[in-house]
């Protein structure tokens, strides 16, 4: 039975209040945020995108004696000839200073001739030695790829070796490590495994001893078996008591092999310490990225001063022409509006960048101010320092100091340090000093150093050896530094002796 809908289940329109809390950012905010974040050298790239898309803004790097400080732009409204832009030419004339230029035209017009084939200039024997040296330094990178390909190429004549092996060696990582299986490789190519299987060993024997391995204990056995050493204690160390080796349990070995402690630290020594940890990578092209600093402190006459780097941001100014047009009263509305908007942007753009680097200058010198004993002495230990202090000092939000110095350098007297490396938890002494975390890492890398290898400290020891000068340091909090600081545990560094 069908039931009629009641009028009192109609919708009802009601009226009603609701308080919420909303933080919403403006565009120019976002802008001042993301700006404040970015190195020197994402900021040039920053600029030089604004300078294309925005016409106002132009480019000052032809006239660098200009001045463009944001009080004078927006104060620059004086006339402009238009005919600037396409100046008469001129006639060249040439004089003695010129020659330089025109030998160089005569010496590019002489190799174009002479590679041609329908001219030819006998070069001088002083001549020909700089143009080989010239073109024996033009060299073309060679991929591990390539490289391994080209050896199979002139090892394997049929058709389908070659295809097998460049499917093998396409897997290969850039260590030269081999990171599918060939079962999987196999199935995908529609190859025999067993066929896979006998070509990866002879792509073993090719040169960098160790490619082709699936993981490091296989990769020293490559190199070994390639360098004829089989049967030396060495192979048998890493084919039998891998694991004892990578712990530093060398009396374990001892047992296993029967063999003196001498032996198995000369075989070290001597045989596996000169194993290659990553056969493949001097094939790599990895270009290293140059760090520019963001700001530099300098020492001048005993005194700190501070730089906040400038020299790789484009110099940028108003476009006279376009201010200028706000001022035609034939232009019409639209194109004007369009002008204002574009004004506004170039403003915020300029404030932001002055914003950014004001905040940074005021940072550095904090910092230097606060770190002075560090930067003026080679022996100065930090003072402990968080952004929280920093942000107090400024009068500026944590965050906001967080996003100024995040991936950020700055050159000091004492090198090329980020700038986060400034601020460090601080330890109080027995004595009512602090110190920081940078001094008790100091402190740890000294006592391991100095200690006795036949029985080095433990993490325990060295937080008592700790408290003993006054800084109290958990020995949880020792093993965490020790880690940081690329140092292994008490087995791994003991030295057996005799």
């Amino acid at each position: 039975m069908v039931y009629p809908l009641s009028l009192q289940q109609q919708a009802k329109i009601q009226q009603s209040l609701k308080q919420t809390q909303r933080m919403i950012m403006s565009p120019q905010m976002q802008q001042a945020i993301h700006l404040l974040q970015m190195p020197v050298m994402e900021l040039a790239e920053r600029i030089e995108t604004e300078l294309a898309q925005n016409p106002i803004l132009e480019s000052l790097q032809d006239c660098p004696e200009e001045d463009y400080d944001l009080s004078r732009l927006e104060e620059e409204n004086t006339e402009v000839n238009l005919d600037e832009e396409h100046p008469l030419e001129k006639e060249l004339h040439f004089d003695d200073k010129n020659f330089e230029i025109l030998k160089q035209i005569d010496e590019e017009f002489r190799d174009y001739f002479s590679e041609s084939g329908n001219y030819y200039i006998k070069r001088t024997e002083e001549e020909e030695k700089q143009k080989n040296f010239q073109l024996n330094l033009i060299k073309a990178h060679v991929s591990l790829f390539e490289h391994l390909m080209r050896l199979a190429q002139e090892t394997f004549l049929k058709a389908e070796e070659i295809q097998m092996t460049e499917a093998i060696i396409g897997n290969f990582d850039e260590r030269g490590f081999l990171q599918t299986s060939l079962k999987e490789i196999a199935a995908l190519n529609n190859f025999q495994e067993e066929d896979l299987q006998r070509l990866l060993k002879i792509i073993q024997t090719f040169e960098p001893f160790g490619i082709g391995a699936r993981n490091l204990q296989e990769s020293f056995l490559i190199q070994l078996r390639c360098q004829k050493k089989e049967k030396s204690l060495a192979y048998k160390i890493i084919e039998s008591c891998y694991e004892d080796l990578l712990h530093n349990r060398l009396p374990q070995i001892k047992r296993c092999l029967n063999c003196s402690l001498e032996e198995i630290q000369t075989v070290i020594d001597k045989d596996i310490s000169k194993l290659d940890l990553h056969p493949g990578a001097s094939f790599s092209c990895e270009v290293a990225q140059t760090i520019v600093p963001d700001a530099m402190i300098k020492e001048e006459n005993g005194k700190l001063d501070i730089v906040v780097t400038s020299d790789f941001l484009p110099p940028i100014r108003f476009n006279k022409r376009y201010m200028n047009m706000l001022n035609d009263e034939s232009l019409c509305e639209n194109t004007k509006d369009f002008i204002r908007q574009r004004v506004i942007s170039a403003k915020w753009l300029l404030r932001n960048i002055h914003h950014r680097n004001t905040t940074l200058d005021r940072i550095a010198q904090f910092l230097a101010q606060q770190q002075r004993s560090f930067f003026q002495n080679p022996d100065g230990k930090l003072v402990p320092l968080t952004m929280k202090m920093v942000a107090d000092n400024l009068g500026l939000h944590e965050s906001t100091v967080a996003r100024a110095v995040a991936g950020k350098y700055v050159e000091t007297p004492r090198g090329l340090l980020p700038f986060r490396f400034f601020f460090t938890n601080a330890y109080l002494t027995d004595e009512g000093s602090d110190i920081s975390a940078k001094t008790v890492k100091e402190s740890i890398k000294e006592m391991i150093d100095k200690e006795d290898k036949a029985k080095p400290l433990s993490d325990h020891k060295i937080s008592q050896l700790l408290e003993s000068k006054g800084i109290h340091c958990a020995r949880r909090t020792v093993s965490k530094y020790r880690v940081e600081l690329n140092l292994g545990n008490t087995q791994q560094r003991r030295l057996f002796r005799k």
